[in-house]
């Protein structure tokens, strides 16, 4: 069977900042906290963004620019439609007794996590404040800024180790840049506590047909996007390298 997109609507936007912006979506999704949407610009491109959460008429996603199609979604009106393929990828396997690392737009991904813990300690952290989403919908956030804007100066992994002590954490959830996600679950693994963590490779297709998204033997969107982080150590592509929209390689 052929996964076709089907038309949604945008009926309510969100603007976080000049960058950032959350749609919700009028359709009927039954999703799982880590999984993702295929979203479809006709005559632009479609590209995968995690499943933010809910409300009554249907999903959210929250979108930050990066490249034009991101800048397009970004700019579109409450009342125009897209289209949606999805949800896909394997989720979180969800313990009540975790703590959130996020780092940049990762946090859109933890976010139905946090939803569903409110005593969820969350570690979050932008390289400014300027991009900072979810101020009022995580007010308990530690918030980290690389350039010492706002909240602490540093990375959301500087603390990791004393709040899971402190805690008593049993599995910590990730998603964020990957040399973030590299010390996340080394620090995880060092105190034998479980992680599992949500990465980002280059997709096209969502299904694990075309293999850009391969990362050492596994296809991120048909294995993943969640996966062990003891399994992510093993790989050799995890914190060193990724396929680019080209396919040549590239650091991450």
């Amino acid at each position: 069977m052929i996964d076709l997109p089907r038309t949604v609507k945008i009926i309510k936007k969100t603007v976080h900042n000049t960058d950032n912006v959350t749609i919700h979506l009028a359709a009927s999704v039954r999703y799982s906290p880590g999984q993702f949407l295929m979203i479809w610009l006709p005559g632009v491109n479609e590209k995968p963004f995690s499943i933010a959460g809910h409300d009554a008429d249907g999903p959210i996603i929250t979108v930050r620019r990066r490249g034009g199609f991101s800048g397009r979604l970004v700019e579109l009106k409450e009342g125009s439609l897209i289209g949606l393929r999805g949800p896909y990828g394997r989720p979180f396997t969800l313990i009540d007794n975790c703590c959130i690392v996020a780092g940049g737009i990762g946090l859109a991904c933890l976010a139905p996590i946090a939803d569903l813990y409110r005593d969820a300690p969350i570690l979050y952290g932008e390289d400014r404040t300027s991009s900072r989403i979810y101020r009022e919908r995580f007010p308990r956030a530690s918030f980290y800024t690389t350039d010492g804007s706002a909240g602490k100066k540093g990375f959301p992994t500087d603390d990791l180790e004393s709040v899971i002590r402190a805690r008593g954490c049993d599995m910590v959830y990730c998603c964020g840049p990957e040399p973030m996600l590299v010390k996340a679950v080394k620090t995880c693994n060092s105190l034998g506590v479980g992680c599992q963590v949500s990465i980002e490779r280059y997709m096209k297709c969502g299904t694990g047909i075309c293999g850009q998204c391969a990362c050492g033997p596994i296809r991120v969107c048909a294995d993943g996007t969640v996966f062990d982080g003891d399994q992510l150590l093993e790989n050799p592509d995890f914190g060193r390298r990724r396929l680019d929209a080209s396919g040549a390689w590239q650091a991450v």
